[in-house]
């Protein structure tokens, strides 16, 4: 099968009989020029990749031979997968040293590997976190599912998950005494490391989180007894919620002080809520849809038929002659508005809508068909009027 790759002498603008340095010079060309995080141009980063690709065949001289012989298939043939173009580019311009990734923000990772040479730029400060700094979010996510009745009418649920709270020994420090915190003897209390390579662009330098500490510039000689040194207590809570009625599906309540704590900080719960669709409703802002079955019979002469509603069976009376696909509004019998209430006046329902369809048994028994016989022995006078028409219209 043909590849629809491009050639990759085309990729580098070289010729076939390229040289080594030919093909050296021309990838570190298009590679500075289509970095992802120099080039912010749509396509860049794939022109990147392609690049890249095509200098990691074209560099390597078994590569090249099959390449230069067989083509793609030759390659594809002998299981060559591509490597990660980021690594590729680590490899031909830090020598593996520096590490490099798609997407920084405002270009800074190509800025820190490059700044000497375009004049500087605005360099990435690596994230320290102190024993002072919160270790983890004060607020607690969690999701339920609730029925579609109960979106409607609303429901009380009992919750029940873990919060983490400040370690009440060691005060988040982690250590068993304050004389076991000790200063990181790595980055000297900094948080950070800062390493210097020499590669054939210069002297580059990069600044990373300190592998030791973590960040934090300090280390724990003896962790506390309580927390193991996770600075953290955890313990389950449960409280009873109250879900208001007309909840949409993908709420989120916001429950003050039901979070996290850390140094007398209590975050909030977050609850998202989803509701698990109906097999006999369905919501259109305030309104309610549902679906009655009736006898075709009851339909032609009118009566009383029976239909779903939320808040259970409602016998209502139609009227003759209703329709296949009639319908008919249930005033009141819909979603709870709840935005009149935030207005400070009464909230109102929204409606039911009831859509009718006729039962059509898809089997009749020997003797429900001899009484059809019996109806239909009177001619219909539509079908006799239908009939006159169609003689008319093909004489």
């Amino acid at each position: 099968m043909a590849s629809n790759k491009r050639d990759y002498y085309e990729v580098l603008g070289l010729s076939k009989g390229a040289t080594p340095d030919e093909v050296k010079r021309s990838f570190r060309r298009l590679a500075m020029q289509y970095h992802p995080d120099r080039n912010k141009e749509p396509g860049a980063e794939q022109k990147f990749k392609e690049v890249n690709e095509a200098y990691e065949v074209l560099r390597d001289p078994e590569k090249k031979k099959i390449y230069d012989t067989y083509g793609h298939d030759g390659l594809n043939q002998q299981g060559f997968h591509s490597s990660n173009a980021q690594d590729i580019f680590n490899q031909f311009f830090g020598g593996g040293g520096v590490k490099f990734s798609f997407g920084g923000d405002d270009g800074d990772a190509f800025s820190d590997f490059f700044g000497g040479m375009f004049g500087g730029g605005r360099r990435r400060q690596a994230h320290q976190k102190t024993t002072n700094d919160q270790p983890y979010d004060i607020d607690v996510h969690y999701s339920i599912n609730i029925s579609f009745i109960e979106s409607v009418l609303g429901s009380i649920h009992t919750l029940k998950y873990k919060i983490k709270s400040t370690c009440d020994q060691c005060n988040g420090t982690g250590a068993e005494s304050k004389n076991d915190i000790k200063v990181c003897h790595t980055c000297g209390g900094k948080g950070v490391v800062i390493t210097r390579h020499r590669t054939i662009l210069g002297v580059m330098q990069s600044q990373e989180v300190c592998p030791t500490c973590h960040g934090s510039g300090k280390i724990i000689a003896k962790q506390c007894p309580k927390c193991h040194g996770k600075r953290f207590l955890e313990k389950e809570i449960q409280f009873d919620l109250t879900i208001q009625p007309g909840v949409t599906n993908g709420t989120t309540y916001k429950v003050e002080n039901k979070g996290n704590m850390w140094n007398n900080r209590n975050g909030s719960l977050l609850l998202d809520i989803y509701v698990v669709p109906s097999k006999i409703f369905t919501r259109k802002g305030d309104t309610i849809y549902t679906k009655a079955i009736i006898d075709p019979m009851v339909a032609m002469t009118g009566g009383v038929v029976k239909v779903p509603t939320p808040h259970g069976i409602k016998e209502i009376e139609i009227r003759p002659q209703t329709a296949n696909g009639d319908e008919m509004t249930v005033s009141g019998y819909g979603i709870k508005n709840l935005k009149k209430k935030m207005f400070h006046t009464s909230p109102t329902n929204g409606d039911l809508i009831v859509v009718f369809e006729y039962a059509k048994p898809k089997h009749y028994s020997k003797t429900e068909i001899e009484q059809l016989k019996t109806i239909n022995k009177e001619p219909n006078p539509y079908v006799e009027q239908y009939e006159k028409t169609i003689e008319k219209e093909l004489k």
